[in-house]
């Protein structure tokens, strides 16, 4: 093995960035944009090519309703408001995820109380349980990087103690656990479309199984004409259609065009990313330092949005931090420590009082979670690549993994 680049050795990759990008633009893409802006650039019901995503994204995850929003916040924003929650309720969240998957929560002022990780960084059912009080009565649940939660546990779990169970779907748009479709045992389940597997640039969309939800989800934040066509006019909440809840939150016709044209290319997208993640773990499957973080395989599937890594002290003769500058200095630029993905549980939003207090630092005391710390202090992710012409970055990246962690071993 060559020597480390930050030793005077040459680096592995040698490649003008970026060194990932999605979607791919091409043609196709270009042309269904261009086609868009010729039909329409602003959309006030489901008849255009908003209804058409929320349909195709519906059947994708087997869902039987689906209604898109500008951000995947949002649409969590909308499915806190749908469920009921309200001061004084509070909801079961993972302590290690991204912001967005609490924060709308404690913007309504509902609690939350944070759960600790397992080996994938994923809530348990007993994790989760170690969290109850009275005044719960939801659960979010988040498949961290794509690894897909013990759903069956969790889902006993919360029927068990009558709980709204919540997804947040964003990073495992094509999970499975125990051959059901990430999402399917939900009450209400939400999809970030921002750089995700299928993307629409920005966005979210929240799928459900319930029309009330359904209908529930337009009055937030689709008001007026759509919710005035599509709601039946004998609903209890039918007098709301015309102002809704009073926010507004719909997607761009350009990105639900985006949405359209990424679904109708998702077996593709699908089948490459698989060959991807699978290339990598084989490369990386004898390798004492750094590994591939995956459920197994007959439990559940992955949901393709990054590749997780894990790294391993004890084998190192370096801290993980240090094993990501080394391979920065390889060329390696997308090996990444995550950064807005973390331990949230102390983040002053989450200890305001109530939802209209002024926003002054609060010192919130963070609960014991050494799953989430063991998680988050040996995490690292690179990308899934999946688009024409990228094998040399998947090549140098192995290449330049496996030389660090040949050089570091213990």
């Amino acid at each position: 093995m060559s020597m480390l680049a930050a030793h005077g050795g040459h680096p592995t990759i040698d490649l003008p960035g970026p060194h990932y990008r999605w979607p791919t633009i091409d043609a196709d893409l270009e042309h269904a944009i261009i086609e868009q802006t010729r039909r329409s650039l602003s959309e006030r019901d489901g008849r255009g090519v908003l209804g058409a995503f929320e349909q195709a994204f519906a059947a994708f995850v087997g869902a039987p309703h689906a209604v898109s929003f500008a951000s995947g916040t949002a649409a969590i924003h909308a499915m806190s408001r749908i469920a009921g929650l309200c001061p004084g309720n509070a909801v079961i969240a993972p302590a290690y995820t991204f912001l967005a998957t609490a924060t709308p929560f404690a913007f309504e002022g509902v609690e939350v109380r944070f759960a600790d990780a397992d080996e994938y960084g994923n809530v348990t059912a007993d994790s989760l349980a170690a969290q109850l009080q009275p005044n719960v009565r939801a659960v979010i649940v988040t498949h961290m990087w794509g690894n897909p939660c013990d759903m069956t546990a969790i889902a006993a779990f919360c029927r068990d103690h009558d709980l709204l169970l919540l997804e947040d779907c964003s990073h495992a748009h094509f999970g499975s656990w125990a051959g059901l479709h990430v999402g399917s045992l939900a009450d209400m389940a939400v999809y970030s479309t921002n750089q995700k597997a299928i993307t629409t640039g920005e966005g979210g969309m929240l799928t459900m199984r319930d029309r009330r939800y359904r209908d529930l989800a337009l009055l937030f934040g689709h008001y007026n004409k759509r919710c005035q066509s599509e709601i039946d006019p004998k609903a209890d909440y039918y007098p709301f259609a015309y102002t809704g809840m009073g926010l507004k939150h719909r997607m761009h016709p350009l990105a639900a065009a985006i949405g359209v044209h990424q679904l109708g290319r998702a077996d593709d997208i699908e089948q490459r990313r698989r060959e991807i993640l699978d290339r990598v773990t084989a490369s990386l499957a004898a390798n004492p330092v750094i590994t591939t973080s995956l459920v197994p395989h007959q439990l559940g599937r992955h949901g393709l949005y990054v590749i997780g890594l894990r790294f391993s002290p004890d084998n190192a003769t370096v801290t993980r931090d240090e094993f990501v500058k080394l391979c920065l200095t390889e060329g390696a630029t997308e090996v990444d420590v995550p950064g807005s993905t973390r331990d949230i549980s102390a983040e002053p939003l989450f200890g305001r009082p109530n939802p209209h207090a002024p926003y002054q630092h609060v010192t919130v005391t963070p609960p014991n979670l050494p799953g989430v710390r063991q998680f988050q202090d040996t995490f690292i992710k690179i990308p899934i690549w999946g688009y024409p012409g990228d094998n040399e970055f998947v090549d140098g990246y192995i290449a330049a993994l496996n030389k660090v962690s040949t050089a570091v071993a213990a």
